[in-house]
């Protein structure tokens, strides 16, 4: 397998890029997750990714309250700290 340095050194750029943008992220997703780590970071966004992509399947937007209930249960799926939502689950 043939590498080149140029290769090497963006890929090796990339990765540390990554990891300081994670803890970045996570810094901020601490402020309202308390303890949380990078599996609930990497959960949160997925579930965001989620509704974003269900929403445009709908032919109306739900309304506001139920709208927040929807991302508070599918941004939580994943996650190994959970978090009080404040919403009633069944």
């Amino acid at each position: 397998m043939n590498l080149s340095q140029t290769a090497v050194t963006n890929a090796a750029n990339l990765a540390f890029f990554m990891v300081n943008l994670s803890h970045h992220l996570l810094a901020d997703f601490r402020f309202s997750n308390p303890g949380s780590g990078i599996i609930d970071l990497k959960a949160h966004y997925r579930g965001f990714r989620y509704v974003h992509e269900i929403l445009k399947m709908l032919p109306e937007t739900p309304e506001p309250i139920l709208l927040n209930q929807i991302f508070a249960k599918l941004t939580s799926l994943g996650r190994i700290h959970a978090v009080a939502t404040g919403f009633k689950t069944s």
